[in-house]
């Protein structure tokens, strides 16, 4: 197996040292264990190293519940993460639902006594507020209901179990974006509004960002409208326990006064914004955590004013456009076209794209070429913003002289341009026609497998005889952990520490290394499972005279 790298850290002392750490993937030699039995390892320590102290195992939680789809509890002073059904977790919460047992687990492994959740009443009185316009995702025809953006084989949907929508995003650095194509609408009364999600999404290092923008964008980018209101909920975004893989309902409720954010039904965000507008499209735009590249799961979306509306039906068909580069007016553009089958049998149709702005570009000269025509196409939002990497979506209706059962298979070329284009690209292009969505999301795949620890390594407190090596062992993000038997230090290929933590889920471990010169140290996390990949994290490290 081929090692996956990734660059980690850098460190300096007042010795001029000079270190880079390299993250290792590799699969441990079957020779070292033959057995399919967990791993165990020894604790030992050269003469040269001092190992962290190991202590008393961790107290229990003082009290865990159970309600509303999840198992509660209250954080552990010290604890590395927690045992639940089997599971490892770091947060101190975990989807489910009965009298589950839960344990503390340290930096070492070991767990506390459990403690049995008390099962408490769920509550779901927030739905009134909706007045029966609640979408639990049961209609898998997402389609009918939702425009979804998001890079195609990166960002998957499908029809999670219980009817939930379960957005799949292996390659990583990936967002989803869901139009509701129905619209909020504002009422007379002192709460003008309300929209409601409960989803995962803002777990921890996840974001889940909610948009309120007059017209139908598909994607506003980083630079929302002037007259949008954009709500964020991540990291930093406190109280409120979120932890990986755990549902919670966020709400943003619109008032005479201003703005309220609720986690739960409590409130962890408020605004003096008031609502210049009557109605607007709901974005809501889902990232997962970086470190996992994974999964994001929404339950429920609830807008008021939604059930009273009728909303058009279409049929999409992503157009993929020649280059993603808008051209200029009469640049030269590739002779790639797209199929004219979705415009064959349509009375109408239209042209919708989302664009990135670059430093410059009249939006107002903007085109698309289908084949010899020039579609102009105009901004779905007002109070855009022209800033560079901006998004905006367009839209143009198709001529007539394209539609019918007469004329070419292909419109070649089909580009967009742009006078000034100035590196502007092409996020998502397609083609909208009238008539019932067939398209149907397909079963979702089995829950990710654990996944190990992030680990990482780094020298502190370096002298010319003396370093300490703080190592870290980061599940936060994990959905759940694999458990791992713990790691062992080499120097200059030799080993000379283990630090053993059976079915550990991580921590920060601080090891005294006293030893003069240069030295290459590898760090390398053994996981429990005998067949399992491991990380192994390298510091090179260089001492000097000034």
């Amino acid at each position: 197996m081929t090692p996956r790298r990734r660059l980690i850290a850098a460190v300096s002392a007042a010795a001029v040292l000079v270190a880079a750490v390299l993250i290792l993937r590799q699969t441990d030699d079957p020779g070292d264990n033959p057995s399919s039995e967990p791993i165990r390892l020894t604790r030992y320590a050269a003469d040269f190293v001092k190992l962290p102290s190991q202590h008393a195992a961790p107290d229990p939680p003082s009290s865990v519940w159970s309600s509303d789809g999840r198992i509660q509890w209250t954080p552990v002073p010290g604890a590395a993460g927690y045992e639940v059904f089997g599971r490892l977790v770091a947060s101190p919460e975990i989807a489910g639902k009965g009298r589950a047992d839960v344990r503390a687990v340290d930096a070492f492994g070991q767990r506390s006594i459990p403690v049995r959740a008390e099962e408490r009443p769920g509550d779901d009185t927030w739905r009134r507020a909706f007045l029966g316009s609640v979408d639990d995702f049961e209609d898998t025809f997402l389609e009918r209901r939702y425009h979804f953006s998001g890079r195609r084989g990166c960002v998957n949907p499908s029809s999670g179990s219980g009817g939930r929508l379960v957005i799949d995003m292996p390659c990583g650095n990936d967002t989803a974006v869901l139009r509701a194509r129905s619209l909020l609408q504002l009422t007379e009364a002192d709460e003008l509004g309300r929209v409601a999600v409960v989803t995962d999404a803002a777990g921890p290092r996840g974001k889940l960002v909610l948009d309120l923008v007059p017209g139908t964008p598909d994607s506003v980018g980083p630079i929302p409208p002037a007259d949008a209101i954009r709500v964020v909920v991540d990291d930093s975004v406190a109280p409120g326990t979120r932890g990986a893989g755990v549902l919670h309902r966020f709400e943003v409720v619109l008032t005479r006064s201003g703005v309220r954010v609720l986690q739960d039904g409590t409130q962890i965000a408020a605004s003096s914004v008031v609502p210049q507008w009557r109605e607007a499209s709901v974005l809501i735009g889902m990232t997962p955590q970086p470190a996992y590249p994974g999964r994001v799961v929404i339950d429920t979306v609830g807008l008021t004013g939604s059930v009273r509306q009728s909303v058009p039906e279409v049929t999409e068909t992503p157009v993929i456009a020649g280059t993603l580069r808008v051209l200029e007016p009469d640049e030269e553009a590739p002779g790639i076209g797209v199929a004219r089958a979705p415009l064959r049998g349509a009375p109408s149709a239209r042209l919708r794209a989302t664009i990135r702005l670059g430093d410059g570009g009249d939006v107002n000269g903007l085109v698309a070429q289908l084949g010899s025509e020039r579609v102009p196409l105009r901004p779905v939002v007002s109070n855009w913003s022209g800033a560079e990497d901006s998004e905006l979506t367009v839209q143009g209706d198709v001529p007539a002289s394209l539609l019918g059962q007469a004329g070419p298979d292909a419109l070649t070329p089909f580009v967009l341009r742009m006078p000034g284009a100035s590196q502007a690209q092409v996020l998502e292009s397609y083609l909208e026609v009238p008539g019932e969505s067939p398209e149907k999301l397909e079963i979702a795949p089995d829950e990710p497998a654990p996944v190990l620890p992030v680990l990482t390594a780094e020298f502190t407190a370096v002298t010319p005889n003396e370093a300490t090596l703080v190592v870290t062992l980061d599940a936060a993000a994990a959905r759940s952990v694999a458990p791992i038997a713990g790691f062992e230090v080499y120097v200059d290929s030799g080993r000379v520490a283990t630090l053993p933590m059976p079915g550990g889920i991580g921590g920060r471990h601080e090891l005294q290394l006293s030893l003069k010169g240069s030295h290459n140290v590898e760090v390398r996390l053994r996981p429990e499972n005998p067949e399992a990949q491991t990380d192994s994290a390298w510091v090179e490290l260089s001492r000097s005279s000034r």
